[in-house]
């Protein structure tokens, strides 16, 4: 039986690749005429496992203890050793019992354990790069690497060039199916036909995209129904602030705000859809969604992610168009209900944003690289 290994960080934007990829994989093998495949995760604590758990498919995961090493004085540094130390002896032993014929790994420091581990016994590994300046984790699994698949152009100069190949990001092909207006504003419950906002922070939340749209709230409502996906940390205090903000004003607008802590899979792709404006941060995970659903966006980078990729990607991104970028030291009500305006009072401002969104999208990455790891397994 084919045997495929999986690795990568705990956030969405790891985990959701993996899963398109891993779909493709199955897609694959049926029609290709491969054995029914085995597929492995073995990294930190999953997010949210029971999206996992809801596939379709021979899935197994072992959750790795995983130590980071921060690049500035920190106590937690000497404390997180002994982890990756422990991580790391977790990792031979289960890539050992496992024994894959193949390693697939989103980066992220709790990827390298499994990617050394499966170095060392000889398991051809395909990395993935989905950001436009790579992180520590990759840069130094590179030279272990059999391929390294990346989802920016800009990516390239920093790896070798000989086994380096433009893919795209991997996305569930959910977002790139034809919108079903009425089915899906059903779904998430829209109570009006006013335009919609989905409000993004990733999977674990934003707390500054949080913080402005509560302060802007009353007037949004005004012309706009919003879905404010909070992070489960969050979503508590994003609540009850939200009522305390809301309250006197009117009924309809009242019940034009819809916070809710994580979209599961039918739901996103549904609000994705629906979507007038999408605020986001620029994680590549996000920014793919949004093209592959062909939306108009306002892009608000983290002010201090490593390498400066944030920013990178969202202005790569904006470029010819396609989005609008807010840096976070000009995050204020004014300028975030002036942005918002520009695109909803603007109708073919809007469709070019979505139509340029849409040229973006990478909709054959998750089927290459799921090719290509199965192309490195012997038959």
């Amino acid at each position: 039986m084919i045997r495929i290994m999986l690795t990568g960080g705990g956030t969405g934007g790891h985990l959701f690749p993996l899963v398109a990829v891993a779909r493709k994989i199955i897609e694959l093998t049926k029609t290709e005429n491969y054995e029914e495949p085995e597929i492995y995760y073995l990294g930190p604590g999953l997010f949210l496992e029971s999206s996992l758990e809801r596939e379709k498919m021979n899935f197994h995961y072992t959750i790795l203890v995983t130590g980071k090493w921060r690049r500035y004085m920190s106590f937690k540094n000497f404390i997180d050793l002994f982890k990756i130390f422990i991580g790391f002896m977790q990792a031979l032993c289960k890539v050992w019992l496992i024994m894959p014929d193949v390693i697939f790994s989103k980066g992220g420091y709790g990827s390298v354990a499994t990617v050394l581990s499966g170095w060392l016994y000889r398991i051809p590994i395909i990395l993935h790069e989905s950001d436009s300046a790579p992180g520590f984790a990759n840069r130094l699994l590179a030279p272990f690497a059999t391929f390294i698949a990346i989802s920016f152009n800009e990516a390239a100069q920093y790896f070798p060039s000989n086994k380096t190949y433009f893919t795209g990001e991997a996305v569930r092909d959910a977002f790139f199916a034809t919108p079903q207006p009425e089915k899906e504003r059903a779904l998430l419950r829209l109570t009006t036909k006013k335009p919609m906002i989905l409000v993004l922070g990733g999977s674990q939340g934003a707390q500054k995209i949080n913080n402005i749209i509560l302060n802007i709230l009353p007037q949004l409502l005004e012309t706009v129904e919003i879905i404010h996906q909070t992070g489960d940390e969050n979503y508590n205090s994003v609540f009850s602030e939200s009522r305390v903000v809301l309250e006197g004003i009117n009924g309809t607008d009242f019940i034009s705000y819809h916070p809710v802590n994580f979209l599961v899979e039918p739901e996103y792709v549904a609000a994705m859809h629906s979507a007038d404006i999408v605020i986001s941060r620029s994680g590549a995970g996000s920014i793919s969604e949004i093209a592959a659903s062909g939306r108009a966006s306002i892009l608000i980078p983290i002010a201090d992610s490593a390498n400066d990729h944030a920013r990178r990607n969202a202005y790569i991104f904006s470029s010819d168009g396609r989005a609008e970028v807010i840096e976070e030291a000009n995050l204020t009500p004014n300028l975030t209900l002036s942005v918002i305006a520009s695109i909803l009072n603007d109708p073919e401002k809007k469709k070019k944003m979505e139509e340029k969104a849409k040229q973006f999208a990478t909709p054959e990455a998750a089927k290459l690289i799921a090719q290509a790891l199965l192309n490195l397994i012997p038959r």
